[in-house]
């Protein structure tokens, strides 16, 4: 059998054992095939649900095999699904206790059922459902070589983050980490579907223009380009595998995800290719059992039964036999992953003479740009500069997440935000994103640089970044109180902000030429929040 992926998984928890088989039921069991937790706490064998596909629906079929010695127990489930005419997928699960430590295994892989010498193509691998209901369960914590395993991406926001990163980078003893630089709705999605559907396999970390920047001067191989991804190994023992912006923007999240699914479940595979926690208790296992039929033979001699010796040493044989088998499947297991890794290997040759073949390109570059030749960047000098401007009655996704990405998320935008925006025709855009880029540009400083003490915060704006702004206005906050309530009260990330202050874009020109930019000072999180980009609220 070629193993195609494994997520091997430390779990934590009261009744952990038993909470993740009552999962493990639960995801494979249905309304028309009853699974319940007690049905696996004993060897047996069911017909599944038929497994659906993009091609077609397929029949699938499960045997479970339980063990337990002193000390010591497991389960192992393995799922058969036919995968076409002459493939057979296979899920193999085990969950373990050892001296009351959990452990937690699924591993994929396929096999022909044909021996003919055919060309087989590609399969494609899926997260299996169970992981996701063991990260749901608030009562588990799940680990992967002591890391931290859940579905949620870290984000890294400031340079004391990103530095504490790069510390760790060069560990080996951890799981493979895909850096983000989160600038554009393609990289947002992209950081929840990974860190979502790769648990077990990668960690995922959104980073911005100052953080990326802080890890690559410390690791020159761990650079993320702008607006992309960087796959970071573990060690830094090989390039990182990257991704720019404009491969993203053409293929999407979920392409992304199922290339990724593939380089590196295969590679997990090849790491962690023996089930070592299962080998051992059925090892006990097997070990108390020869040991008890050698008792029973003794006792049998000693008493003078001939026929019951005879019986458990026919037992003992039988015993030695299964584990003599057990053992021969391991070995051929074993063999077969060894010609699996040599095929990887290949692959990789491969791999590393392509990226021979880029070096050699950026280095052609380099000599062209060095001889006066006209070549593009690999990536913007100034990230000011490359911030998209707003356009009217479009959605400003894209201009206020590259204006986040500047700020290092000194200003960030709510929903409310966008949809001021996306609803106007607003006569000047380019004046409205200037405007937005100077705020922007002030809140760095106010809340990175030492600005030392604002006796008055709004000529400080006017003197430092030339911004008009108003702090105060009655009407919002008296006369309109109610009615402007989602402007001077409203609720962002569990915070109650009052958005009063605002950059006067445009005054006494006619009302859809009056601009306004609407933001809470939120002094506790060194940010603006902006709540209102757009026209006058009220005329």
């Amino acid at each position: 059998m070629q193993l195609l992926y494994v997520v091997d998984l430390d779990v934590e928890g009261d009744s952990a054992f038993d909470r993740v088989i009552a999962h493990l039921a639960r995801w494979l069991g249905s309304a028309e095939v009853h699974l319940a937790p007690e049905d696996l706490l004993t060897s047996g064998a069911s017909a599944l649900v038929p497994a659906r596909t993009p091609h077609g629906q397929f029949a699938r079929h499960g045997e479970w095999e339980v063990v337990e010695v002193v000390g010591h127990r497991a389960l192992k489930f393995v799922v058969s699904q036919a995968a076409g005419t002459d493939l057979e997928v296979t899920t193999r699960i085990t969950v373990t206790e050892i001296d009351g430590a959990i452990h937690f295994r699924v591993g994929i892989g396929r096999e022909t059922t044909r021996q003919n010498l055919v060309p087989v193509g590609a399969t494609d691998i899926y997260q299996p459902g169970i992981l996701r209901l063991l990260d749901e369960d608030e009562h588990l914590t799940l680990r992967a070589r002591g890391q931290l395993v859940n579905r949620r991406y870290i984000p890294v926001k400031t340079v004391g983050e990103a530095q504490a990163v790069a510390e760790v980078l060069s560990g080996e003893e951890r799981l493979p980490l895909a850096l983000i630089h989160v600038r554009s709705k393609e990289t947002w999605d992209l950081a929840g579907e990974l860190a979502r559907k790769l648990l077990g396999l990668v960690r995922t970390v959104t980073v911005n223009f100052e953080t990326a920047s802080v890890i690559a001067g410390a690791h020159a191989d761990a650079r993320v380009p702008f607006g992309g991804l960087a796959i970071v190994w573990p060690g830094l023992k090989a390039p990182s595998l990257t991704v720019s912006a404009e491969q993203l923007a053409d293929l999407g999240a979920n392409s992304v995800r199922q290339n990724l699914m593939q380089r590196l479940g295969v590679l997990a595979a090849l790491g962690n290719g023996e089930d070592t926690a299962w080998r051992r208790v059925r090892a006990a296992a097997d070990s108390a059992r020869i040991a008890e039929l050698a008792a029973q033979a003794a006792s049998a001699r000693e008493g003078g039964d001939t026929e019951g010796e005879i019986a458990a040493l026919k037992e003992q044989v039988d015993a030695l036999q299964a584990t003599n088998v057990e053992f021969e499947d391991v070995l051929e297991g074993m063999m077969q992953e060894a010609a699996a890794s040599r095929d990887r290997v290949r692959t990789l040759e491969s791999e590393r003479d392509r990226a021979r073949e880029e070096a050699q390109m950026w280095q052609d570059s380099y000599r062209n740009l060095s001889a006066g030749k006209s070549v593009e960047p690999a990536e913007p000098m100034d990230v000011w500069a490359a911030i998209p401007d707003l356009v009217p009655r479009t959605a400003p996704e894209a201009t206020f997440l590259a204006i986040s990405d500047a700020a290092s998320e000194r200003i960030v935008f709510t929903d409310r935000a966008h949809k001021s925006w996306s609803d106007i025709d607003y006569p000047e855009p380019d004046d409205m994103t200037a405007q937005l880029i100077a705020l922007a540009r002030a809140a760095v400083e106010l809340y990175d640089g030492e600005v030392g003490s604002i006796p008055h915060l709004d000529a400080w704006f006017k003197e430092r970044h030339g911004l008009s702004i108003a702090l105060t206005d009655q009407t919002i906050t008296k006369f309109r109180r109610k009615e402007m309530r989602w402007l001077n009260s409203f609720e962002f990330e569990g915070e109650v902000l009052n958005a009063t202050p605002h950059v006067k874009v445009n005054d006494a020109v006619s009302f859809n030429e009056c601009g306004r930019i609407h933001f809470a000072l939120e002094t506790e999180k060194h940010r603006l929040v902006v709540q209102h980009v757009g026209i006058k609220t009220y005329k």
